[in-house]
């Protein structure tokens, strides 16, 4: 036994020499270098090969049936690859939130954390040999910033040709596709030179991918698609507050999730933040709408998009007249509705007061 009470002896950390408040990182600058292709989604067949029937793969269709029951829109799986990429990015202590921005090392692990998020969102069971153990079948998961280029194995065929749970996602095309195949010497390339002997799919393999969702829309990465000279504006704010605040200048009308306040800000109370950046840009006519009641009711009644769980949105507003053709809403006794870019610029309303980060 380890025995603990060793270092009791041992002098405390000096309190005084640690850094009395975390510098804000600055992260480079993305880059167009090392991106993923750019993909839209799964390819219409080319080979011939095409799915296996129910009757055909029973075992295949059984898992499909079993996703499709856990999550028939795919919502559940946008969050977690969502998720993935921003603990990837770990936008708190670093500020990033570019594929570009990481070490190869980091580009590597996103499989892993795909693959830990998945678990976590559906509670699969471990598999008795590989990753998971779904509708009572062993399962491997299976990432690639590259639709088709999935690297297989040995083992996923040699042993028994084995289910993979085929993954994708760009972050770029803001697409993902999630599939089921059935591994099997056919529909592999030949072996190249690597160390690990894996392989990867040739076109028989791609087509007779089962897909449980196809084409969707990845959940958007705020910060990636803003405007270059507003991103750089973010990356080089002299602090979190005044980056928190020119993200919710100039993202109006776009859903902005907490991992882009997080990024943003650098900072652990990102709620006190936003809170901030409403006071400050009130003055300019701008509201921030969260995902507490009453304010995804205020901003769905402005035509604007509906602030869900831990995002936002901005808009800059104006006072409603009869005759105007834009939707309003009442607030605090006035009529609203979004601005024109030629209305005059007046105080923004005080919107209820919520807890929580959607205050």
């Amino acid at each position: 036994m380890i025995d603990f009470t060793r270092g009791d002896d041992l002098p405390d950390v000096d309190l005084e020499t640690l850094p009395k408040r975390r510098r804000r990182a600055i992260p480079a600058p993305p880059t167009s270098k090392n991106r993923p292709k750019v993909q839209f989604g799964p390819l219409q067949p080319v080979s011939g090969a095409a799915p296996p029937t129910r009757d055909e793969d029973p075992s295949l269709w059984a898992v499909h049936d079993e996703l499709m029951r856990l999550d028939p829109t795919g919502s559940r799986t946008a969050f977690a690859i969502r998720e993935a990429f921003d603990q990837a990015y770990d936008g708190l202590r670093t500020g990033r939130w570019d594929y570009s921005q990481l070490m190869k090392t980091e580009k590597t692990h996103i499989g892993t954390l795909v693959e830990m998020w998945l678990q976590r969102e559906f509670r699969f069971e471990d598999g008795r040999e590989l990753d998971y153990r779904i509708a009572g079948e062993d399962v491997d998961a299976k990432w690639s910033r590259n639709l088709y280029e999935w690297e297989i194995p040995p083992e996923m065929y040699e042993r028994g040709n084995k289910i993979a749970l085929v993954v994708w996602a760009n972050e770029y095309t803001i697409r993902w596709a999630l599939g089921l195949l059935r591994i099997s010497e056919s529909g592999l390339l030949p072996m190249g030179k690597q160390r690990d002997r894996k392989r990867r799919v040739n076109d028989e393999g791609r087509d007779s991918i089962l897909w449980v969702h196809r084409d969707k829309v990845l959940i958007k990465n705020t910060l990636l698609h803003l405007p270059d000279d507003v991103v750089e504006e973010i990356r080089r704010s002299s602090s979190g507050q005044q980056a928190i605040t020119t993200l919710f200048r100039h993202a109006q009308g776009e859903l902005v999730d907490r991992a882009a306040v997080v990024a943003a800000g650098q900072q652990i109370d990102s709620a006190k933040r936003v809170r901030d950046a409403r006071r400050t840009l009130a003055h300019e006519g701008i509201v921030i709408f969260g995902h507490y009641q009453p304010h995804p009711d205020y901003a769905a009644a402005l035509g604007l998009p509906r602030p869900t769980l831990g995002r936002f949105v901005s808009a800059r507003l104006a006072p409603w007249q009869e005759g105007d053709p834009e939707p309003f809403v009442e607030i605090a006794g006035i009529l609203w509705r979004v601005a024109r870019d030629d209305d005059e610029v007046v105080t923004a309303p005080a919107l209820p007061e919520q807890g929580g980060i959607g205050a």
